[in-house]
């Protein structure tokens, strides 16, 4: 453990050279930056769901500062899964050097099930990265970690959920867990049978309920208030955020919600914790993941790797964040144990 907000939780791999990202430790040589600078660029199609990002800027940064001349087809969904399929046709038709893709909706849509791809609608041959996937496995979007796809590799930003909560319980013990999610979502869906399934074999309850729908089946934001009141009435003593594109959006409502009726909440993504009003969060930045992912799209398109042999993986150290002011709010501080261990934030 180390004193800057960092938890080294992995085992160590061959990733180490990524420590230095944040501080532009893969800056390159001028030479390499020449050389570079007469080959032709890079095409490289991106897929965003909700807009640019700093998972996005972190790749972009990342393939600029290695000196690597890049197009980038930038097209934003905006939260549609017809809007991706309508780009990914678009992608099949160009056939750039390289697709990226940003979050699990969009990569499923993108790619398929592993062993289902449908080369009509889906990218099947042209090289691809994809990031901010929770659990590519689970999703189906590969068969295992150190299986990636012909044409597909990844990166993944989630710490592993039996990690998430044992730091919850590091900064209060809990005997019973609140969850409110989109049941539309598969991360959510995924990670919410995970925590279900370890308090089964570790003997504390999950209380989770799923966000209501609107008249169009959509899931509704004014139900969020009512559901975290539900959890917190069941007898919830924290309320856990699982990897949810939704909640992201209505992270202001779902956290300030939480911290009305006293109950803290965890979260495994940043901008709950640092944007909004979450207490304690284990997060990857989503700007180091992005750069994480330049990497790999280094190692294709220059190094003629093909994805198949490139295994996904996380970056091996996560930041410890804790909300202050939502410390302060609901009179529950952290323990002295993660004093020289956290990221505070004040604002």
């Amino acid at each position: 453990m180390t004193g800057t907000g960092d938890l080294r939780l992995f085992r160590p791999t061959r990733r180490s050279l990524l420590a230095g990202l944040a501080a532009g430790a893969l800056l390159p040589a001028a030479g390499i930056g020449r050389a570079r600078a007469a080959e032709p660029p890079y095409r490289i199609f991106m897929i965003t769901w909700r807009g640019w990002e700093d998972a996005s800027q972190g790749f972009k940064d990342y393939l600029d500062r290695r000196g690597l001349r890049t197009e980038l087809i930038v097209r934003d969904a905006g939260t549609s899964r017809d809007k991706v399929a309508e780009i990914v046709q678009e992608a099949i038709e160009t056939r750039p050097d390289l697709v990226y893709t940003w979050g699990t909706t969009t990569a499923l849509t993108a790619f398929g099930t592993v062993g289902a791809p449908d080369p009509a609608t889906q990218i099947t041959d042209i090289p691809s990265v994809f990031t901010i996937v929770s659990d590519p496995v689970g999703s189906g979007i590969v068969e295992a970690f150190d299986a990636p796809r012909a044409n597909l590799t990844g990166t993944l930003y989630i710490a592993p959920v039996e990690t998430q909560l044992r730091t919850i319980h590091a900064y209060g013990a809990f005997e019973t867990l609140g969850a409110v999610y989109n049941p539309q979502e598969s991360n959510a869906r995924l990670t919410i049978d995970q925590v279900q399934a370890l308090a089964e074999r570790d003997g504390f309850s999950l209380i989770a309920e799923p966000v209501g729908l609107d008249a169009e089946g959509k899931p509704d934001p004014a139900s969020i208030p009512d559901k975290v009141r539900a959890v917190k009435d069941q007898g919830a003593e924290w309320l856990y955020i699982p990897p949810d594109s939704f909640l992201n959006v209505n992270r202001d409502l779902l956290t300030d919600s939480a911290a009305a009726i006293g109950l803290p909440s965890f979260a495994g993504a940043e901008n709950f914790i640092r944007d909004s009003h979450g207490l304690l969060g284990l997060v990857s930045r989503y700007y180091n993941v992005g750069q994480f992912t330049g990497y790999l799209a280094e190692q294709i398109l220059v190094d003629g790797r093909s994805p198949s042999e490139i295994p996904i993986e996380s970056l091996d150290r996560f930041s410890l964040l804790i909300n202050m002011q939502t410390a302060h709010r609901l009179g529950f501080y952290p323990p002295m144990s993660m004093l020289t261990i956290a990221e505070f934030i004040e604002a």
